[in-house]
């Protein structure tokens, strides 16, 4: 079973998104997608090479965490001491 893609002008909160400049291959998203943003991708034909190229999206993530809390008082288990 497929679906249609999403366009991103459909999408909830799609005003928010800015499409970065370029296109990406897909070893190069690595680069591109970090933690606390919103991503959305988009087929954007291919290279010369016959190579996927990918439009990249992003907005700031919208905050859903109670702001009231002392963010310095919690600990990062995950966190290497240094």
């Amino acid at each position: 079973m497929t679906h249609e893609p999403i366009p991103i002008h459909d999408l909830p909160g799609d005003e928010d998104f800015i499409r970065l400049p370029g296109l990406f291959r897909r070893w190069e998203l690595n680069d591109v997608i970090e933690l606390g943003a919103d991503f959305h991708l988009e087929d954007a034909g291919e290279a010369a090479d016959g190579t996927q190229l990918i439009a990249v999206y992003r907005r700031e993530r919208r905050s859903t965490r109670n702001t009231t809390t002392d963010s310095s008082s919690t600990t990062n288990p995950n966190k290497k001491e240094q």
